[in-house]
């Protein structure tokens, strides 16, 4: 149990440092292309007050402001639409990721060493992805005697669930739950960085 805890700790640090290091990439981009932005908005709302300085300074000075700030709009728009683009391109990755290590062999000795760490699975049910159920005489194996096997609709990546009826319990394994808690920390994380870009 605890090497595969481990495991899933690696595996979640290097989606962390893969997601940290776009996330940095994005950013930097993103303010390139806004001091771009405000450069070009800026040199073109100066040439207009120049040539219409005598006669329409207040309107021009209104309208530079409005200039300016759906410069700003339009920028922030653009590195939110970036970021979603990038976020889900990201984490479609790792599906294709998970996806090629389910294929492997490595994926069934990783979902028998975790079941067997599970402690005592007399009376539990392993739900697993239909995809999965080859490896149910494996997984059976695994839990010892008292244990079942069935597939669960709810998940798609792989992992597992333990359903012990008796106790009313759910232990979540699955690949599903990881990474939907991975996703809600890059998107709080995006969340904070956006802010903080907001305030300075």
């Amino acid at each position: 149990m605890e090497q595969e805890k481990e495991k899933l700790e690696r595996f979640i640090s290097a989606v962390e440092a893969t997601t940290n290091q776009q996330v940095r990439a994005i950013e930097n981009d993103a303010e390139n292309e806004c001091a771009n932005i405000l450069a070009e908005a800026q040199k073109n709302a100066e040439e207009a007050k120049q040539r219409k300085l005598s006669d329409t300074k207040k309107m021009l000075s209104g309208k530079y402001v409005r200039m300016i700030s759906k410069a700003e709009l339009d920028m922030k728009k653009q590195v939110l639409l970036c970021r979603e683009e990038l976020t889900k391109t990201l984490f479609d990755n790792i599906r294709k990721q998970i996806a090629e290590y389910r294929a492997s062999e490595q994926y069934a000795d990783s979902m028998c060493a975790m079941i067997a760490k599970e402690g005592d699975m007399k009376g539990a049910q392993i739900c697993i992805a239909t995809e999965d159920m080859g490896l149910s005489d494996k997984l059976l194996a695994a839990a010892g005697e008292g244990a079942s096997v069935a597939a669960d609709d709810s998940v798609k990546l792989g992992g597992y669930l333990v359903l012990r009826r008796e106790q009313g319990t759910v232990t979540d394994r699955t690949y599903d739950c990881a990474l939907k808690e991975q996703q809600s920390l890059f998107a709080s994380r995006n969340l904070m960085t956006a802010q903080e870009g907001d305030s300075k």
